[in-house]
């Protein structure tokens, strides 16, 4: 797989529909900030060149949300 990275933001979309939308990042999403707004927010670039310089395969990326209540809802019900 070519690698593709992303300095994108994603919405509630997006994350209700995961499998596709992350379809083709490569490596893979695993960390985020959260928030709104978070366009702004410099964490994607600073902590994805420390993931590429320990050579961790995964990337960080923005996650555009207006509310905590989806996310909270999630959490409680992971294993």
């Amino acid at each position: 797989m070519t690698e593709k990275r992303t300095t994108e933001r994603y919405t509630l979309a997006d994350l209700e529909n995961w499998s596709e939308a992350a379809r083709d990042v490569d490596p893979p999403i695993r960390l985020g900030v959260f928030g709104d707004p978070v366009a702004h927010s410099l964490s994607p670039q600073i902590q994805n060149a420390a993931l590429r310089e320990c050579k961790i395969e995964m990337q960080y990326a923005r996650f555009q949300r207006k509310s905590t209540k989806w996310m909270n809802e999630r959490v409680a019900q992971a294993p």
